[in-house]
């Protein structure tokens, strides 16, 4: 090997040498820089956590605990009450006891149930007494106030909080002499005996919060399919009793006002379910012949309530109303939150069946107030009938429109719009009568 060559052989040495010896220290300039990082950031990390515990959150907690303590709280006054009635408690106050003898008489343990009863207590849903005053003042004494005192009720007395007559103590012991009794919001709505008794209600809203609490497996899933007939079958009860707590009477005084039910000589309650309203107007006019059309599960109990009552001048007739035929020569077609009350392809149907100066009657929710609860209007999206497709708001299907547009849409098939009416509930009543 040449002079030459040999030097050039030493070059590509010192050359790799060099390569190697920079590589070696481009890694340790790495390495020392990410000990330095690290360091850095441990650093870093405790002067944050000494900086985070004095520091707050930019967004005011308040907010968020009140929704979560809001919800908790609902939560707990609807098990408090569900569980009274499963207990057996408000229908055993029917007469009077002390919560040692109504535990002792439920099988129910005895350091609970004081608690038990003034928390139904502090609800409205139980009466509280002193011992010996319950003849004394008789029922006169309601959610310990009389009529005429004057007292504060959140006035502290004997050395009670916050309690008429005191039971619960400032140490939180509760004073054992206390007598309960079903208080009249407990009577009236919750006593099995009582007309206006909404267990089944309660029943229902059951089926409501078992949705809610699969609602994971739902969001997954898709909705729970119910069957058509079964579903209303089972849940009618339940609208009957929701009916009689003030709707019904309303809806019939409004109907009987705008419209003179002596010239009605037959009459369609349409989807009428349970059937109260068609013998509530079949009651006004002993001439009237009423008939309610449901599918054959729900008039059934449709059947039950005109026995009932006695309705002599009232009949069911069975079918689907998507698609059957409903009848003819009606004077007045009746619908109370139909759940075909929005839907346009039914409104030939109506119009057909009513003899000309005849009179359709519809009682929905405006979408617009519908719209505003976006929970509602989840609830109703968590279940549907088979090959049926709901709408986005609450009580409408794919094929409804706004109940602003069907009610626009009457004068498309003869009818005109002589009245509209809000109620209470915040539902709207439209009255169309058919010229032509």
């Amino acid at each position: 090997m040449g002079r030459r060559e040999g030097m050039e052989h030493e070059s590509d040495d010192k050359k790799g040498y060099d390569i190697k010896v920079n590589t070696q220290a481009t890694e340790k300039n790495r390495l020392e820089n990410d000990l330095n990082a690290r360091k850095k950031l441990k650093n870093l990390k405790e002067l944050e956590k000494a900086v985070d515990l004095m520091q707050k959150p930019e967004i005011d907690s308040d907010q968020f605990f009140k929704l979560i303590d809001s919800s908790i709280q609902g939560l707990k006054e609807y098990r408090l009450i569900v569980s009274a009635i499963d207990l057996g408690v408000l229908e055993a106050l029917k007469t009077p006891l002390s919560a040692g003898a109504l535990a002792e008489k439920l099988g129910c343990d005895s350091v609970l149930m004081p608690h038990f009863c003034e928390a139904l207590y502090s609800l409205g849903l139980l009466d509280r007494f002193e011992e010996g005053a319950l003849e004394e003042k008789g029922n006169t004494h309601r959610h310990g106030k009389e009529k005429n005192d004057e007292k504060d009720e959140h006035t502290p007395e004997n050395g009670y909080e916050n309690r008429p007559e005191g039971r619960v103590q400032n140490n939180g012991s509760t004073d054992l002499s206390a007598v309960y009794l079903v208080s009249e919001l407990s009577a009236t709505y919750l006593l099995e005996s009582s007309p206006f008794s909404q267990r089944h209600y309660l029943a229902e809203r059951l089926r409501t919060v078992d949705l809610w609490n699969r609602l994971p497996e739902i969001m997954k899933t898709g909705p729970i399919i119910f069957e058509k007939g079964t579903f209303f079958g089972e849940v009618i009860q339940s609208m009957a009793e929701n009916a009689r707590c003030g709707m019904l009477q309303e809806t019939v005084k409004v109907v009987a006002e705008n419209i003179n039910l002596e010239n009605v000589k037959k009459l369609l309650d349409l989807g009428g379910g349970h059937g109260l309203y068609a013998i509530a107007f079949a009651r006004l006019n002993k001439n009237l012949q009423a008939f309610v059309y449901d599918l054959p599960p729900v008039t059934e109990k449709a059947k039950e309530f005109i026995e009932r009552y006695e309705a002599l001048n009232v009949d069911v007739i069975l079918g689907d109303f998507f698609k059957d035929e409903i009848g003819d020569g009606y004077d007045l077609i009746f619908s109370s939150f139909n759940p075909g009350g929005k839907v346009p392809s039914l409104i030939p149907k109506i119009s057909k069946a009513l003899n000309t100066g005849g009179i359709f009657v519809t009682r929905q929710m405006p979408d617009e107030k519908m719209k505003s609860n976006p929970l509602l209007n989840l609830e109703w999206n968590l279940w549907t009938f088979e090959g049926v497709k709901k709408g986005g708001s609450s009580y409408s299907f794919e094929n409804s429109v706004p109940f602003i547009e069907y009610i626009d849409m009457l004068g498309n098939y003869g009818f005109e719009v002589f009245c509209e009416l809000d109620m209470k509930d915040g539902s709207r009543i439209v009255f169309a009568r058919k010229i032509g």
